[in-house]
């Protein structure tokens, strides 16, 4: 029932932010919505701020498992491009907010995970030290989010392009050769 219930109360705040900015959601504008009342909201949540938060966890480890499990890194860059293309609208509202920064940051860490895992498991031994790997992540991974928010794929061919783009940067560029198997 709890995680029930934190779904409700994000899909509210999903179809409300295809219609109005972050900043103008209110707990009670969502308890009213959902049925629910304030101190159920406050079980489960600090504030509208920590539903985006669980928001973007859930998604984040929805990514994760699904790109991890995906047959090749072209289809689980498809992944991230059809996900991003999907809440675009929601995605363009929240980083119009003052959180801005730290959504980014969420994403970027999304990407962080899936790069580092990918860069393992390709090249178990490889000789980078701690702080050239940050920057490799961090370059690579800004870069990905970076794209996938200012691009906007609508079609299966721009977001097929959006894609091949990305695979080009990441697996056969000359910088990119790292990730290459």
């Amino acid at each position: 029932m709890s995680a029930d219930v934190k779904q409700q109360i994000t899909e509210t705040l999903l179809q409300l932010l295809e219609k109005k900015s972050l900043e103008k959601i209110t707990v009670k504008e969502l308890v009213t919505l959902c049925g629910i009342s304030r101190q159920t909201f406050y079980y489960h949540f600090e504030d509208v701020l920590d539903v985006v938060d669980w928001w973007t966890r859930q998604g984040a480890q929805y990514l994760m498992e699904e790109s991890l499990r995906a047959e090749d890194p072209h289809k689980a860059l498809r992944l991230f491009v059809d996900y991003t293309a999907e809440h675009r609208q929601t995605l363009q509202h929240l980083l119009a907010s003052r959180w801005r920064e730290q959504l980014e940051r969420r994403l970027a860490q999304v990407f962080t995970t899936y790069l580092q895992d990918m860069l393992h498991k390709m090249h178990p031994n490889l000789a980078m030290s701690p702080a050239d790997e940050e920057a490799f992540l961090t370059f690579y991974a800004y870069g990905i989010s970076g794209l996938l928010i200012h691009q906007d794929a609508h079609t299966d061919a721009e977001k097929e392009t959006l894609v091949n783009q990305l695979y080009w940067l990441l697996f056969q560029n000359p910088w990119g050769h790292i990730l290459h198997s």
